[in-house]
């Protein structure tokens, strides 16, 4: 993604998580060379599995390759509602940090595309991005971080404990607050958090890069089940301890929740939009994006547009909203909205209500039979897009995509793949600010 403050391209915005291990230099990435053909699906001007949409963008049609409208844009409404929700653009953080906290995330979640276009930046001279090679390596190889400055340092650990861990420390949060202060410490999970979401769209619509370029990324060496199972395991024994030091009791997580009085006109505004009394009857959204607010109150509103959009405006059903969730909360071992998402999904007066066979054949990660086709897709899609990865492209089969574009064409498709992957952006925010359940709130996620 050629994204950056310097540049002012937007693009495919916007990824699930792995453990960091060691790493040698002697490896090369997978052979997934562009002078290959392409698949079948695979659309030779987009170089993924939709074309090119029909969009127009200020500086006239974009050209092919990474300069090129997003799959997003089959659905128009999708890119209205997302308007002010990118940080990109408002970060008190150099270009430099900007480069190792996309690297990182790329890095975490074995993201090829992503991390070939920034790799590149990163070692062009002439990129305000450029960086020393011997920090790409350490991020790209997953060596220790050792002989940098303290912020490099502590973004390259933040990004590891976050996506590869899904676990950040009391240690590692507290020195990137005492780095960066609250405003850059949301806004660099959320930069990172964004390419969750770009990590998804990608693995969904089989992204290639273009036909001159050489994948950077090498594959890992190493499984991270283990570490993925310890962290769920830890984070549903602390569900029941006493509130850790660092986590306060308003917003039960480890920022305390803005007050109103405390902000400018603009963001009051982004305030009231966030904790607006409809939006809290179907969600806990003061508690949970509370920490946006401390970011730019466009970031904190765009946000939560886009997200009342995904969630409740795309046409899509509360069933299959609920299905959708599920899956990606049960993928990303997100306890929190597991919890949260299960109980709308039990309540017979909810309208998310689905049978109680759906939820435990995605909780206990079960065949999936019986189903109606459309809840079927949704299941095995969402397993494919956000389950277990590697560093190559199309890790959703052919088939199982052609069946949801079968089923939901082209702009449910891609509101589908936003929906999930939006949850696996929150994952990530609640990981790093630790969030906790209610009080009296039983965790409902079981370890794997």
């Amino acid at each position: 993604m050629h994204v950056s403050k310097s540049f002012g391209v937007v693009l495919l915005a916007s990824i699930v998580a792995i453990l960091a291990g060691g790493r040698t230099d002697a490896q090369k990435p997978e052979n997934s060379s562009a002078e290959a053909p392409l698949p079948k699906d695979i659309y030779p001007d987009s170089r993924n599995r939709l074309p090119l949409p029909n969009a127009e963008y200020q500086s006239g049609r974009l050209a092919v390759g990474i300069y090129q409208p997003g799959v997003s844009n089959w659905d128009p409404q999708l890119i209205k509602a997302s308007r002010g929700a990118n940080l990109k653009y408002s970060m008190d953080v150099s270009d430099p940090l900007m480069e190792i906290a996309v690297l990182v995330a790329a890095r975490e979640l074995d993201v090829q595309y992503e991390w070939t276009q920034w790799e590149t930046h990163g070692r062009d001279p002439k990129d305000p991005r450029y960086l020393d090679p011997a920090i790409i390596d350490i991020i790209k190889y997953e060596k220790p971080v050792v002989g940098l400055g303290e912020k490099e340092t502590a973004i390259i650990n933040f990004g590891r404990e976050i996506f590869g861990q899904r676990r950040v420390s009391p240690e590692t949060f507290a020195q990137i607050l005492h780095l960066f202060g609250r405003k850059s410490t949301v806004d660099l999970v959320w930069v990172m958090a964004d390419y969750s979401v770009a990590g998804a769209e990608m693995s969904a619509f089989d992204n290639r890069l273009r036909a001159d370029q050489e994948p950077l990324l090498p594959p890992r060496p190493h499984s991270f089940d283990a570490g993925r199972r310890a962290s769920l395991a830890a984070s549903i024994a602390a569900a029941s301890a006493p509130l850790p030091k660092d986590i306060y009791p308003d917003s039960l997580n480890r920022l305390p929740l803005p007050k109103r009085e405390d902000m400018d006109d603009e963001g009051k505004k982004a305030f009231d939009q966030v904790n607006r009394p409809e939006r809290l009857l179907r969600s806990d959204a003061m508690t949970k994006r509370s920490v946006r607010l401390y970011s730019n109150p466009r970031f904190a509103a765009g946000e939560d547009e886009k997200q009342r959009y995904l969630t409740y405006d795309t046409g899509l059903s509360d069933r299959l909203v609920e299905i959708s969730v599920l899956v990606a909360a049960r993928e990303l071992d997100s306890e929190y909205e597991w919890t949260e998402w299960e109980a709308y999904g039990r309540d017979p007066n909810d309208p998310r209500h689905i049978e109680p066979a759906i939820i435990d054949m995605i909780k206990y990660d079960k065949p999936v039979v019986g189903l109606g086709e459309k809840e079927t897709a949704i299941i095995k899609f969402g397993r494919e897009m956000l389950g277990p990865r590697k560093v190559s492209f199309g890790t959703v089969d052919s088939a199982t995509f052609a069946e949801v574009l079968r089923l939901f064409d082209r702009k449910g498709t891609v509101d589908v793949v936003h929906l999930m992957a939006s949850y696996a952006a929150d994952a990530a925010e609640l990981t790093a600010f630790d969030q906790h359940l209610k009080e009296g709130q039983k965790p409902l996620l079981p370890a794997r």
